[in-house]
């Protein structure tokens, strides 16, 4: 999970980076990376509190109603290792969870798709509205999931790319 909103660049010969410059909205991403397949399920929300965390995980258990599910994350204070109702809902959709170990972002593969999304699209960016934003992020992560190439190599995992 990670909140977007910060500096914004134009096509235009002047920096647009005024000093009391005001961001044009902000929204949460989650995303969820699938190992085995190398596919990405995201979804906007505003807010990343343990109430939005439960409701992504809701929409994973959607998604992979009889499957095993593990998911890897962070130290986030929304995350079950920290809160009480993540946890909750978590044994509720029988859903089992690794903690990442605080401040070690190249263990988990979905930062690298956060930086791929902060170069590629909010750093070359200046949408009028949230929703533009919003709707170019999905189109660019449905582009990563048509891919042949869509699986990202994690060094701890023997062949990761594959099935």
């Amino acid at each position: 999970m990670k909140a977007y909103g910060g500096r914004r660049y134009t096509s235009a010969k002047r920096l647009i980076l005024e000093r009391a410059q005001k961001t044009r909205g902000m929204f949460y991403l989650f995303v969820a990376y699938e190992v085995n397949t190398g596919r990405r399920s995201w979804a906007f929300f505003a807010g990343k509190s343990s109430y939005y965390v439960c409701k992504f995980m809701q929409k994973i258990r959607q998604r992979y109603p009889d499957q095993a599910v593990w998911i890897a994350l962070d130290q986030d204070r929304a995350h079950p290792c920290k809160s009480r109702q993540t946890r909750r809902m978590m044994r509720q959709l029988k859903l089992r969870w690794i903690s990442m170990p605080k401040g070690s972002p190249d263990d988990n593969p979905v930062e690298g798709i956060f930086s791929e999304i902060q170069l590629m699209i909010l750093d070359n960016s200046n949408d009028k509205t949230v929703k533009t934003t919003q709707k170019r992020i999905s189109s660019h992560l449905r582009r990563c999931n048509r891919r042949r190439n869509r699986h990202i190599r994690i060094s701890y995992l023997n062949d990761s790319h594959k099935n």
